[in-house]
């Protein structure tokens, strides 16, 4: 494979011929006899799997690397949307309304849906009257605002507070509501929405009135109906901790990492405890040519995994703080973000386990694992401490392991 990089006419450039890397020692060494020196950093800085695998097709728009019909509309629409624009629909998606509410949600934002005014624009209706009040032409604002049986909906569900922004333009009162509320009103009020736009719909075509006190009723009902699944998922989500907690694994591993971004370097910290509570062992790794914070903690859960390996242990919890690289590493999927390898890597060695588990927890529960890797990042040394060495380091005077971790 002969490769041939552009460059400067500053750059000094070696060119050569090399054959297929199969470990990251001796592709190393290939790119600086290759390209320059600033190319090959960055070469150098790409994670490459320790197992030969196929090749895969990444979408660069999102980070787990899949297309998305969602993530391509982010992209085109990045240019073009303000802060305002990008503040409401991740308060929309924030809400984890079920995906029919949030879509009608969606269309009416945009005013994308088939009102009389709207169908006579585009000369499918002569007559744009509104078909519950016959008053006023049937628009958008008309449905959600305006209309007497909806006025009645807001009052009823004690949102008629929404009605004091008589603003003719939807998207500004849609904003103004999303931004005065809390999360719970603005729930509320997408689901009154969607159910305000069901009721017209179904008089319009089925001819099947309702008064704004019963369909205020069955707004009330819907919601009541969510806090209640809701709960039932609280419960059970409670039930599955528990049972983890009383199923310790014999060794968990604490992993954290720091970086220095100005060297491109990062450092491991690993903390093993056993299921006493008692110290095994502490670690500390120091990688070079690494390219970011993510790949980082990245490295850090895959040398936690080798450690587990090397104890010869078949049960083992891995306990990080970065939420990314747990969620990752917990199902055998493909994935396809700018550290597939190592997640890769990972996902090859839990067959090495009966049982393994990958679980986030918060950054204060996690000190140990820090300071050690920012100690090693300082120091730019590896040690790995077991036994009676290990009494005279620092964790071991702290003494803050949790009996039980979760």
């Amino acid at each position: 494979m002969r490769m041939v990089m552009e460059h400067d006419l500053n750059d000094d450039i070696l060119i050569g011929e090399e054959g297929k890397k199969r470990n990251r020692g001796e592709m190393e060494d290939a790119t600086r006899n290759i390209v320059c020196l600033r190319s090959g950093y960055s070469m150098i800085q790409i994670p490459i799997a320790e197992t030969e695998h196929e090749d895969t097709q990444v979408w660069k728009g999102e980070l787990s690397g899949k297309y998305s019909v969602c993530s391509a509309y982010k992209l085109l629409q990045d240019a073009n949307l303000g802060s305002e624009t990008k503040e409401f629909y991740r308060k929309l998606w924030s809400l984890k309304l079920s995906p029919k509410i949030a879509v009608t949600i969606w269309r009416i934002s945009w005013d994308f849906i088939p009102n009389l005014a709207n169908l006579r624009y585009r000369r499918v209706a002569t007559n744009d009257r509104c078909p519950r009040c016959c008053s006023w032409t049937e628009n958008s604002l008309h449905i959600f605002r305006d209309c007497p049986t909806t006025i009645e909906v807001w009052q009823f569900i004690h949102l008629a507070w929404i009605m004091n922004n008589r603003s003719q333009n939807l998207w500004e009162w849609l904003t103004w509501v999303f931004k005065g509320g809390t999360d719970d009103q603005s729930r509320l009020f997408c689901y009154a929405l969607w159910l305000i736009w069901f009721s017209r719909n179904k008089f319009v075509h089925e001819r099947e009135k309702t008064t704004g006190r019963i369909l205020a009723q069955n707004i009330q009902g819907h919601m009541a109906e969510y806090e209640g699944v809701r709960a039932m998922t609280n419960t059970s989500t409670m039930r599955r901790n528990h049972k983890f907690q009383e199923d310790i694994p014999r060794v968990t591993i604490f992993f954290d990492a720091g970086f220095d971004s100005r060297n491109n370097r990062s450092a491991t910290g690993l903390v093993v405890w056993d299921l006493r509570g008692e110290l095994l062992v502490l670690k500390t790794i120091v990688h070079n040519s690494v390219s970011s914070p993510f790949a980082a903690e990245a490295y850090a859960c895959l040398e936690g995994v080798k450690l587990g390996i090397a104890l010869e242990v078949q049960s083992i919890k891995l306990m990080g703080d970065s939420r990314t690289v747990i969620k990752k590493c917990r199902p055998n999927l493909n994935d396809k973000s700018v550290i597939a390898a190592i997640i890769r890597d990972i996902q090859n060695k839990k067959s090495c386990f009966q049982e393994i588990i990958f679980q986030h927890i918060h950054r204060s529960r996690n000190s140990q694992a820090h300071r050690l890797a920012k100690e090693a990042l300082e120091s730019g040394e590896n040690f790995y401490l077991t036994r009676e060495e290990l009494n005279s380091h620092h964790v071991v005077s702290e003494r803050r392991r949790p009996r039980n971790p979760d």
